[in-house]
């Protein structure tokens, strides 16, 4: 039996693609087919990668965990703004800082116009249907490649990049670069510090190298950086599905001439967030409880 055409998870992982790093294209380009078709390019590439980076942390935290497939795919376009809003709740329940970095991803969910949200639940059963639940909820799988960066990618055309002088470097490259970093005299308290992280994928291979040598990537700090604030959001995001613990640190600006107002405009943003957070427990007003997300407790490594 099959809902909307989409079936369920234990056939959507037996359909899955075998290597990690061609499931995350899959699921990128399949997306990016659909708003290219129904959006035209890269317009509102916040809400396309937003919906994406949203219910990428909707995933269950372990591969054989409750299939949240059923409880998503019947929702029509304003019930899909919904739960993504309250998604982002529990986000910000579990860490008002990086949901206040991510904001860029979710900001739109204040007042979206009816255009905005026009054909998003098919949008969604989409990324459903190429199993981004099921690639998110196997970490080894996830840490293979980054969907959200491959996404941004494909939404930036070749002028935009060049004129922005932006340059995602390959996973098969940030691998080996991966290796090396952790090559070098790592402890447990290190800090992994990235000036131009991107989308974070640099991160993504050193936890991964670390993972491989046994060790927890959530007993180091993490510190990712990037000028641009989408890019910024998205590292935000990723830091929770590739399980980098609770010592993460997320900016957006100039790490390398001015590290100092850096350092003052993050530690002023925590604040500000922490504040918020008590005065505001939730984030957007919303009608839908969401499940069990993983974000609701330390994920485990």
């Amino acid at each position: 039996m099959t809902l909307y055409g989409i079936p369920p998870a234990g056939m959507r992982r037996a359909m899955a693609p075998e290597g990690g790093r061609d499931h995350a294209h899959a699921i990128a380009e399949a997306a990016h087919a659909w708003w290219t078709s129904n959006r035209g390019g890269s317009s509102d590439r916040a809400i396309a990668v937003g919906t994406l980076a949203a219910l990428a942390l909707c995933a269950p935290s372990r591969p054989d965990g409750p299939d949240y497939g059923p409880l998503l795919l019947p929702l029509d376009d304003e019930q899909l703004v919904d739960t993504l809003r309250a998604g982002w709740n529990s986000f910000w329940t579990y860490d008002p800082d990086l949901t206040e970095a991510a904001r860029p991803l979710h900001d739109w969910l204040c007042h979206p116009a009816e255009t905005a949200i026009r054909g998003l639940a098919d949008y969604a059963r989409i990324l459903l249907r190429a199993g981004l639940l099921e690639f998110c909820s196997d970490t080894a799988r996830a840490e293979t490649d980054d969907v959200l960066g491959l996404l941004i990618t494909r939404m930036r055309s070749y002028s935009e990049r060049q004129s922005t002088g932006e340059f995602f470097t390959p996973s098969v490259v940030t691998n080996f670069m991966g290796d090396m970093a952790i090559l070098a005299d790592r402890k447990p308290g290190d800090l992994f510090l990235e000036p131009a992280a991107g989308t974070g994928t640099m991160a993504r291979s050193a936890a991964a190298t670390l993972r491989f040598l046994g060790t927890d990537p959530a007993l180091y700090h993490w510190w990712l950086n990037d000028l641009d604030p989408l890019n910024a959001a998205c590292c935000a995001v990723n830091a929770q599905l590739w399980r980098l613990g609770r010592q993460v640190t997320v900016s957006c600006g100039d790490a390398l001439n001015h590290p100092r107002l850096l350092e003052e405009a993050v530690r002023e943003r925590a604040e500000r967030a922490r504040s918020r957070q008590k005065a505001r427990p939730v984030l957007y007003p919303t009608t839908t409880r969401p499940p069990f997300w993983p974000w609701n407790f330390v994920p485990p490594s």
